[in-house]
Order: structure tokens, then sequence, then C-alpha cells
């Protein structure tokens, strides 16, 4: 390693640090222009030079930097300015090279050697060969007239020995840097240059070799800054893909530890992450053109605990240390030496102790400059090679040597793996030795690695195991934190891994969710009432949350917690933790893909109906009616992206047929395929995932009945055919399969029952179920014992263990002589492990106390010293503990290998971006999604919410009338009617008495109900939006029509339906329109009593129908105008189109809307108020012998409906046979009761019924029923017949008319 080198006192500076100010001010003129590079430089030019290259036009980087300059004109420069600088300092001062080489040309003449001075040549030589260095090249030049022609390496060899000289200050390093840095950034060197990939690495080493003299910090980190510079351009440009894996880890060392060394200026540390970044984006970019290559022996077993493979001969980083004392810095801090940077500013033992732990190309080439423990400069005494011969045979042998050298291979995935294994290790929250600060860094760069090559990563599965084990474990823990920043960019980096390799990640995304989930749903006790029921429609009452169910994932929503409570998350950490969960619903296939690959699997959680529950419950404000979090509006816009997704599929699908892109069924493809953009050709039936979910529903609650009462829950089992189905299998193993494989038994309760001495053959059954082949006894011990808790009582425990070693010896272990040594030694493995792990144990048992009691054991021979050290050291370092029992980080620890045991069984993710499944996706989640929206929409605040509202509305319609979901379509238009306000008999009593404005010329009454409805806004979009969605998808109507009449019926009597609504046919004045007022009708003399009483008259005169009525004020402009925000959103509503087509409508359907006109002409209504029913006609207690006021008052409403029930059979006259019973049925009510209704009501009836008669009279199948019309109206009593005489005459005068066979 080799470092900055301070040879003067802070105290009394040098002549060289006197001349920095100048020296520094003459290259910040000069260079500093090149430090703004901030352009990505990700977009380097990638084609290769043409073969009519120009000299003046080189290759020229993405943001057009361009030279304009002869390339030997700017080599000329470019060693002037570095030569002027290093003349400016003491050390050069007054220097030359002449003379240094004086003397062979006078031997190659015959002539005596020179008589230089041995002494003084030998001084030059030490001060002079970075000088001459550039003589040589540029007299090498001089005689070149392409830069094709020199080797690059003989180009860059003057400054890099500048750079990496300790000699030089930080203006001449620099200044160097700044000429390599032109070299990249002009093309001058180029893919056409020989000896590029030689050039290249020497270029790797001397920047991350850098060596200079200290003067001060803003000059020390400016030449830092120029180092990054540099390493940026060589990774990203185009020459920058001959760097080799070697060369790319030592630059990648180098950015990792500037990021990391907290002492230097925060400018200089951003700067170094963000070229980090820059490097990272060019080598995942790159990694999408490379092959899957060989591990090279890499495995993740040869890792140890902290990721440090034991293989030093591969390719390996070493991660930043932040504690290391020597930082690059001037003696401001202390500090006299610069270390190397690409070992963190210090040599780590490993790189002391190891042989060339980086492979150099040419290990004479580096001056190796290392500090001992005081701190001591320690120099190799070896002579470094300078690269610039002293004469021409030196030169021609060193060319020799070099072109028989081999490039170095370009970078592959050992780079690639080191880079993404340090930074993921940084990431270790339990490595206290890894600061917040480096973890940001880490995520930081992690996130662009993945933005760019996360579907890269997973083509290669060294990298891929990587991003799925240690990568998620580290991220998950950090999910935890509390620290707001480092939270933020885990979160961002958990989706980002997510949104890359997900089809890989099936119970990884468990796992987070069911976290997601407990972390942000609070205690039951705190728990607010809602106003919409925001449960599952399945009705089955089982609880499968994360908190409550024994999910299948081990422990994970509990090891995932900090400590045992549930800890629930507040303020800006729960805002965050729902915009990661709002991110991931954003994956048009994320609920599909929950739905398919977890509720439609047995061995995990309903994660579907989980996140759409939470949602829904979460999506409602808070009931103060303030709140500063927007966490339920993140909620809401993730459901209703839900319910979206499900239309856009439905369109798409309507639209274009979607073709597979792979000739390969769901169950032939693998995680790469699907992460490869990949889909299948079919995937799984509808039917068959609804089979595995009504199975899994049985076995949650097989499994809960069995925890009560095992012998209830085996009968409930084999009752369902989980249990005893296969004959071929015998039921001790059947039970015990099931048993073995069901992960919500209760643990101790199964150990218990497999102890039993009843169940002797379930217990052998269950043990064979394991495979001991080639285990050692303690491990297959320990695999067994995972399954279920051992009991406590030692017959039990005698009997366990006696299966266990009958088992085990049959596998033939080649350390066991006999199945009774087999007993004692496994008996002797849980007496040890209690002895270890018992905190009651004061003496623990040794490795010698423990081989002594096993002596003679084994066939009288004592087992093998290596087999039981083995044992001890197994069982002490990890108790054989119930996996529920396990706590903290090993508690997380077990959890997570466990889930690594079960994710290589468990096949990949199926991303499922089809409507297939959407149907039962949304029958089983209608309920609270709808529920939602409702509450949504009643509360909102604004538009945007609204209009949210609005629109899932319309989209869980539509989906509803595409499903033929009748209950689900009845429960919207419920909800939308309930919300417009128009429900219920208050607006009904007062017909007669709202009076009637003109507001340019057009009458409006002024009524409570107009008002109302005037002022309340959201009511008149529910209502715009009700009649919208039934205009649309009245085919799907049933019991909504009930909401929809009352709707209509309390603006009929209000005087606010379209007048076209109102016109009805009459046998004498052709058309006229249903009256909301009685006729009145003058009470004849004779039939009044003699009774001439002042109050026999003042009653008669008050009880009149027409003085019954009350008298409104006159309304105000503000009533009037409500009034007509009412008649405007009735015209929007479009009421009479809902009718115009009725003959379009499905027989269902219309069925359903006859019934519910008959309900409503009834006097029925579809809202409950108490038990009573609602009434829609006056109590008017007149009692005359008068035929027009005979029976109850007038009920306008009767009337509007009878008439709608008339038009809608007449409309439909070719479906009458489904009609007639129940018009029929409504008419004969009316007639048979004659004396007792409204007399206008009995004659629109008479009407409505011999216009259907002449309607009718062509068709021959309704003959009977015509004639049992007529004798209807034939036996109404004659008072009736009286009244109503001249419109039956004239109706039945049409009917002979008609047709005359109908006279009898």
């Amino acid at each position: 390693m080799s470092y900055l080198k301070v040879p003067h006192d802070q105290n009394q500076p040098s002549t060289s640090a006197k001349s920095n100010t100048s020296s520094i001010n003459q290259f910040h003129n000069n260079q500093f222009t090149y430090t703004r590079q901030h352009q990505s430089i990700t977009q380097l030019l990638e084609s290769p030079r043409k073969a009519n290259y120009e000299e003046t036009k080189p290759t020229i980087l993405s943001f057009n930097a361009t030279c304009e300059l002869s390339w030997s004109h700017l080599v000329h420069a470019e060693v002037i300015a570095v030569t002027s600088a290093m003349r400016k300092n003491s050390r050069w001062s007054g220097m030359s090279v002449n003379g240094l080489n004086m003397g062979g040309l006078g031997i190659s003449m015959g002539l005596r050697g020179g008589r230089t001075s041995v002494n003084e040549v030998g001084y030059r030589n030490q001060e002079i060969p970075l000088l001459s260095g550039f003589t040589a090249l540029r007299a090498q030049i001089s005689n070149l007239s392409d830069e094709r022609v020199i080797d690059a390496d003989t180009l860059l060899e003057p400054f890099l020995e500048v750079i990496k000289s300790k000699d030089t200050n930080a203006p001449i390093t620099a200044t160097a840097l700044g000429s390599v840095e032109k070299f990249l950034t002009y093309g001058i060197l180029n893919m056409n240059s020989p000896k590029l990939a030689i050039a290249m690495s020497m270029l790797s080493s001397a920047a991350t070799h850098c060596k200079f003299e200290s003067s001060d910090s803003i000059s020390d980190e400016f030449v830092l800054l120029k180092i990054l510079h540099v390493l940026r351009l060589a990774s990203a440009c185009e020459v920058g893909k001959v760097l080799s894996d070697e060369a790319l880890c030592e630059m990648m060392e180098t950015g990792l530890s500037i990021c990391c060394q907290m002492r230097l200026s925060d400018l200089l540390r951003r700067s170094a992450e963000h070229t980090m970044i820059v490097m990272v984006q060019t080598m995942f970019e790159r990694l999408k053109s490379l092959e899957e290559e060989p591990a090279a022996g890499y495995s993740q077993e040869d890792d140890g605990e902290n990721g440090t493979s034991q293989d030093t001969t591969q390719v390996r980083m070493a991660p930043p240390d932040p504690k290391s004392p020597n930082l690059p810095l001037s003696s401001e801090y202390g500090v006299t030496e610069i270390p190397n940077l690409s070992n963190t500013f210090a040599l780590s033992p490993s790189a002391k102790n190891s042989d060339n732990f980086f492979s150099s190309l040419d290990d004479g080439q580096d001056e190796i400059v290392e500090l001992d423990i005081k701190g001591e400069e320690v120099i190799n005494n070896n002579n470094s090679s300078s690269l610039i011969q002293e004469n021409d045979n030196d030169q021609e042998q060193t060319n020799e040597v070099s072109n028989e050298e081999a490039d170095p291979k370009p970078f592959g995935l050992p780079s690639v793996r080191e880079l993404l294994r340090v930074l993921i290790s940084l990431l270790n929250p339990h490595d206290h030795q890894h600061t917040d600060t480096m973890r940001l860094m880490a995520l930081n760069i992690l996130n662009a690695a993945f933005e760019v090559g996360g579907h890269t990563i997973g083509r290669f599965e060294t990298l891929r195991n990587l991003a799925v084990d240690e990568l998620c474990k580290y991220l998950f823990q950090l999910a935890r934190t509390e620290n707001m920043t480092l939270l933020s960019l885990t979160l961002r980096v958990i989706s980002t891994v997510f949104g890359t390799l997900r089809p890989y990640l099936k119970l990884q995304q468990e796992l987070y969710l069911s976290f997601l989930i407990e972390k942000l749903t609070p205690p039951s006790s705190s728990l607010r009432s809602l106003a919409f029921n925001a449960e599952f429609s399945n009705g089955n009452g089982t609880n499968d949350s994360p908190q409550a169910s024994g999910t299948s994932t081990p422990s994970a929503g509990r090891n995932l917690r900090a400590s045992g409570e549930n800890t629930f998350a507040t303020g800006e950490v729960r805002e965050l933790l729902l915009e990661s969960l709002g991110h991931f619903a954003r994956e048009p296939s994320f609920m599909v893909d929950l739905w398919v690959n977890y509720d439609c699997n047995i061995d995990c959680i309903d994660m579907f109906e989980e996140v759409v529950k939470f949602l829904s419950k979460n999506s409602f404000p808070d009931s103060t009616g303030y709140s500063i979090s927007n966490s339920h509006a993140v909620c809401l816009d993730a459901l209703l992206m839900y319910v979206n997704h499900m239309v856009d599929r439905l369109q798409t699908e309507k639209n274009s047929n979607r073709s597979s892109t792979c000739g390969l069924s769901w169950d032939q493809m693998t995680a790469t395929d699907y992460n490869s953009g990949l889909r299948p050709t079919a995937y799984p039936s509808a039917e068959e995932l609804l089979l595995r979910k009504q199975k899994k529903q049985i076995l949650r609650e097989g499994a809960a009945k069995f925890n009560e009462n095992p012998k209830l829950g085996l009968q409930f089992l084999e009752a369902n055919g989980l249990i005893y189905n296969d004959d071929s299998v015998d039921k001790s193993t059947s039970l015990a399969m099931f048993l073995k494989s069901t992960p919500r038994l209760n643990k101790q309760l199964l150990g218990d029952y497999l102890s039993k001495p009843a169940n002797i053959d379930i217990l052998k059954s269950f043990v064979r179920l394991f495979n001991f082949k080639g285990r050692r006894v303690d491990e297959a011990l320990r695999e067994m014992l995972e399954a279920f808790r051992l009991p406590g009582e030692a017959q039990q425990i005698e009997r366990i263990m006696e299966i266990f070693s009958i088992t085990y010896f049959e596998t033939e272990p080649t350390d066991i002589e006999t199945q009774e040594a087999t007993f004692v030694l496994a008996y002797s493995i849980i007496m040890l492990n209690t002895d270890l792990h018992n905190p009651q144990v004061r003496r623990r048992m040794t490795i010698e106390d423990y081989m002594k009691n096993l002596r003679k054991v084994n066939d009288n021979k004592d087992f093998s010293s290596e087999y039981l050290h083995a044992i001890y050291d197994a069982i002490k370092k990890r108790e054989i503990i119930m996996p529920e029992e396990h706590e903290g980080q090993l508690g997380f620890n077990y959890a997570w290998k466990e889930l690594l045991r079960r994710a290589e069984n468990e096949g990949p993710l199926i991303i499922c971006d089809v409507s297939l499944y959407d149907k039962d996706m949304f029958t089983a989640a209608w309920k609270p999604t709808v529920a939602a929206i409702s509450y949504a929409f009643s509360s909102a605040p604004d538009d945007a919410t609204l209009q949210k509202a609005i629109t899932g509305f319309h989209q869980c319609a539509l989906l509803s009338a595409t499903y033929k979901l009748y209950d689900v379509f009845d429960y919207i238009i419920m909800s939308l009617a309930k919300m417009t306000g128009l429900l219920g008999s208050r607006y009904s009593n007062e017909t007669a008495n709202n009076p009637i404005v003109k507001v340019q010329g057009t009458e409006i009454t002024v009524s409570d109900l107009a008002i109302q409805f005037g002022r309340n806004y959201k009511g008149q979009l529910a209502s715009v939006v009700l009649f919208a969605v039934a205009n649309e998808h009245g085919n799907i109507l049933r019991d909504g029509w009930k909401y929809i009449l009352e709707i209509i019926k309390n603006l009929f009597v209000n005087s606010l339906l379209p007048s076209s609504m109102l016109q009805v046919e009459d046998f004498l004045a052709g058309t006229t329109t249903i009256p909301l007022k009685p006729k009145t009708v003058p009470v004849l003399k004779q039939e009044r009593k003699n009774d001439g009483s002042l109050l026999s008259a003042l009653s008669s005169y008050l009880l009149l129908p027409g003085n019954f009525e009350t008298s409104r004020n006159d309304p105000t402009d503000e009533e009037i105008e409500c009034s007509m925000c009412t008649v405007d959103c009735v015209k929007v509503c479009r009421l009479e189109e809902l009718f115009a087509d009725i003959r379009l409508l499905e027989q269902e359907s219309l069925e359903h809307l006859m019934k519910a006109l008959k309900f409503i002409a009834d006097g029925n209504t579809a809202t409950k108020v108490g038990d009573t029913k609602l009434s829609y006609q006056y109590s008017s207690p007149i009692s005359t012998n008068n035929n027009l006021s005979r029976g109850s008052s007038y009920d306008p409403a009767a009337v509007f409906f009878l008439e709608l029930m008339i038009n809608v059979t007449l409309q439909n006259r070719d479906r009458i046979h489904y009609l007639w019973p129940i018009l029929f049925e409504h008419i004969t009510g009316i007639l048979r009761e004659s004396q007792n209704n409204s007399i206008l009501l009995v004659e629109r009836t008479v009407v409505a019924l011999l216009r259907l008669c002449i309607r009718l009279t062509h068709k021959d199948e309704m003959v009977n029923d015509i004639l049992q019309a007529l004798e209807l109206l034939g036996a109404l009593p004659i008072d009736v017949i009286n009244s109503v005489g001249e419109q039956m005459m004239a109706g039945i005068l049409n009917l002979i008319k008609s047709d005359a066979s109908y006279i009898r």
C-alpha cells in the first residue's frame, strides 16, 4: 500500500508548502473547468471508432466534449502543463534532464565512458525520472502522425508515474490526473489504441494507489475529487470495457472508502457516492450483455458468517472501514500519510498477509509503501521499475516482454458479485462497525444497481442468491428502524428489488406484506366502529390475519419485530409504510398474484383478503373529521387501483385477444421465464383454484378443531376427506402425513398426541416420513424435534427416542454400531441440550464430561472423538428448540432459514395479469371494497375524493354487471340511493301545499324535498351516478328496482318528474296528465244533514279536502335557487330514459321491475322505518255517501305506478305471459276493493285494464285472460260503475271495434 508523505512539520512549513498557493491557483485556473462534469457517464459512445479515423476528430462522449486540436498538440500541451507544475516545486526547481543520459553516444562511437560523477548520476536518477519520462514521450510522439501508432501504456506512463509518486504535491498530482481525464474525455485513448487493456489496468492501479505530499485539506480533497472523476470516466467510457475484474474491484473499493470516511468533507463524500452510483450503473448496464458463467467454485456455503470466503484466489473486495486512523487529509487532523485508497485508506490485515490480494498486471510497477503498527513509514527497498527506459535496447526488451504478456481479461461476474456482496454486507443492522451513514450510501448505490440491472441479476444464480437471501434479510430488518431517512430509503430499495425480482421472492413477499399489515394494524382495543361493514362476504368468520393465525411463514410477523410485543406504527413511520404498501398495489397484477399464489395456496395465508380488508378498513378518514395524515387517502387509492386494474384487464381482453409469449404452461415456467417477461399459454383454471381455497378453509377449520380436541378434529378431517382418502396408504401413514404437513397444528399438543401409547403406530409412521440418510444423529434429531414439542414426561420422551433410534439406525450410520447405542446417544443429546442451555444449570457439561458419559456405549466401544466433538459443538452453538420459542435475532435467523428452505420447494411466484380470476376475487372482496368507496363518498372533503369514489362506483357496477353478480349490483344501487337523501316518506304528505313560482318562463314547485335536495351537493352527485349506472346496466337490477322506484315516487309527488313521464292515455280526453290533487266536487244539499249548528258548519268547512291544505310562506330566493338546482339535477339524471327502452330489458330483470312496481304501488317502502309501512295518502276524515269521495283519499302515486306498470306491459307484449299474472293481481286487488279506494284510482284502473285488453286482442293465448278481465269489470258495484261508466263504455266500444268476438 502507498501513502501520502508529509515531509514537514505543521508549525514550520517547508519551501514546497509555501509554493502550494500559487500552484493551486494555477491549477484551479487551468483545470477546474473539468470538475463540473456532473452529467451521467453511462451514455458514453458505444460504437467503435471508424476505420477512417481522423486525427482532429477523436471519439467523443455523450455530452459532446470535443477537442479541435490535433492529438499530438494536446499531448504536448499536457506534458508542458505537468512539467511546469513540477518545476514550480522546490524539489524540481532549476533541474533539467540534460546530460542525464550522456555518454551512450560516445561509447557507441568507440570513445570511453563519460566522466560524469557516479554520485551525481545516482542523485539525478533518483530525482529526475519523472521529468525524463515526459522528455522521452515528447521525443517519441514528435515522429508520429497518428495516435493509433503509439502504445496506450507508453502514452500514459509518465503521467501515471507522477500520480503514483510520493514526492509530488497536490497541484502536480491534480494536473497529471487532469491530463489523464482529458485523454479519456477526448478519445485519445480509444478501442483502437494498442495495448489498451494494459494501459487501463495501469491507470486503475495508479488512480487507486495515488500518493502525494499533503499541503492543505482543500487541495488534498480536490485531488481526491479528481481521482473520482478519473475513476468514473475510466469505468464509464467506451475503453472501460477492457478493465479487468481486479481493476474494477480496486476502483470500487476506492470509491467506497472515500464515501465512508467521516473526516472528509460532506461535499467530497457526496461526490464519491455520486461517482459510485454512475460506476455501478455502468457495470450493471454492461451486465446485460454478459452470459452466465460458472461461479468459479464460489457458493454461498463458501462464505462464513460474515460473508468472507476462505478462497483467496477469487476476486475479493474488502468492506470499507470508517474507523481507519489514516485518512486522505492534511495535517489538520494530525495525519501524516495518505493510505492506499483501495483499502479504506489503511492496510487491512488480509491485504498485508496475503500474496497479491489483488493480482496486478505487473507487480514490479507499484512501489509498495506500508505503515507499521506505530504508523511509521516502511518502504520497500526494491527500486520501482521505471517505465521509461534509459536506452533504446532496454526499451526494445521491455516491448518484447509486454508483447508476450496476455491482455487482462475484461471484467465479468466476479467483480459484479463482489461489489454486490460488499454493498449488501454494509446493510447488516447487527454489525456495529457500519454506521447508518454507510448504510444510506449502500442503499443508494444498491437502488441504482437494481434500477438498471435488476431483471438481469435474476439471470445469474450467484447474484440472485445474494439478493433473495442476504439482501432481503437485511432490508426487512432495517424496515423496523425509527430513523426516517434510513427507513425511507430502505423501503424504496425494497420496492425496487421486488419490482425487478418478484418471481424469485414469493415467500419473501408474503413475509414483508405480513409485516406491513401487522405493523400498520392498530390494537383491537383502539379500533373504532365503522359506519360501513368492511368485512368479507364469505361470512365464514375465520381470522387468517398475520397476527391471529398460525402463518405458514414461520414466526414471520413476530420475528420481524424488535421484541415480543406488537409495536403499532404511528406518525411518519406509518406514512412511509403505507406508501410502501400502496407502491406494491400500483403493479397491475399485484392483487391477482396475491390471490393465485397465496389465497389459493394451502401453505400460505390469505394475503389477498388480508390486504383488501386492511385497505378497506383504513380507507375511512379519522372520526374527528380532521387529520394531518393522508393514510386513508393512500389506502383508498390502493383499493381503487385494484378495482381499476380489473376493469383495465376486462377492457384489454375485450378489445384484443391476448397471445402468450411462451409455449409453456404455468407449471412448466421458471422464475427466470416470468422475470424475463414471458407468460404461459395457460394458467390454472379458476375452478381449480377455488377448490384449493375451499380445501384450505376446511384444513384450517380442521386444524382449529384438532387443537381444541384431537378426536373431534380427526373426525372432522375424515368426514371432509383430508385424511384416510387413499386406499393405497394405511391410516397411520395418512394421518402422519397430515400431522407433519400442517403448520397450523399446536406443536405441544401434537407432541403429547404422538407420545401416547395408543398412538405408537402413528408415531412410527410420523418419524419414518423424515429422511435421515447421511445426516449426523444430532442433525436428524434436530429436524424431527422442529416438527413438534418434546413432552415433559420421561416415559413419553423415552418412547419417542426409541422410535427415533430405530428409524435412524435403519439408515446405517457409519459412526454408530447398534440401535441401542443410537438410543443412548440420542437421549444424551437431549440431556446435553438441557445442560448447556438451561439458565438454572451453573456448571456446564464440558466435552470431556460428555465423552466420559458415553464411554463403551457404542457396542462396548467408544464413539469417535471427532464425532462427539461435532455433536457437542453443534448443540453448544445452537440450541434444539421449537421454532416458536426462538426470540430476537436468533428467532429471525431461524425463521429466515426456514423460509429459504420452503422457497426451494414452493416454485416461482406466478405472474397473472389476466382477468381469469377477477370474478372470484371480486366476489370475495366486493363488500369491503364497496363499503370503503361508499364511506369515502359520504365523507369526502373535496371534489378529487368524490371523483375517485364516483369512478369506483362506476367500475364496481361494471364488474358486477359483467360477472352477473346481481346481489353486488343491488348493493351498489342501495348504497347510492341512501346517499341521495331521496328515500323515505318525510316529503310525501305535502303534495298539495307546495307553491309554484315561475322562473324564466318555467314553473317550478318549491317543496321541502326540492329545497333540501338542492342543498345536498353529494346527494345530487349520488343521484346522477345512481341513474347513470341503472341506465347502463338495467339488466342486472333485481331488488335494486325498489330503491329506484321509491326515489321516483318521492320526485313525482313533489312535482319534480319530467312532464313526459306524467302523460297517460284516456278514452275521452285522448292524453291527459296524472293529477296530484283530487277533483273537488260540490256536496249536494239534500245529502247534508239538517244540522244548522255553528259547530257543524265550521267542522264541515274545515274538513273539506280543499280546505285541509295549509298555506306556505312565500319561498325565499335561496329556496327558489335550491329548487332550481333540484330541477336541473333531475334533468341530468334522465329518468325518462330508464323506461324508454324497457322492451330491451332481460326477462328476469323485467319481472323484478314489475314486482317492484307493485310493491311500491301498494304503499310499501324499500327502507324500513320502524315496523310501519310508508303511507302516501291523506288522512282525511271525510266520510260521505258521494261516490267521488268514497273510501280513502286520493293517492296520486298509486295512479302513477299503475300507469307505469301498464306502459311496461304494453312495451313487452311479446312477454305478456310473464307479466300478466303480476299486473292482473294488482288490478284485481284495486277493483275488488273499489269501494275503499279513491274513485279516481278506480277509474284509471278500469281505463288501464281496457287499454291492455285492446292491445292483446290479437293474441289467441290471451283470450281467456281478456274475458276474465271483462268479467272483473262486470262485477263492479253499481255505484262504482255509475262513477266510471263513461270511461268504461268508451273503452268497451274501442274493444268491440278492435275485435267483436268478445261480445256475449
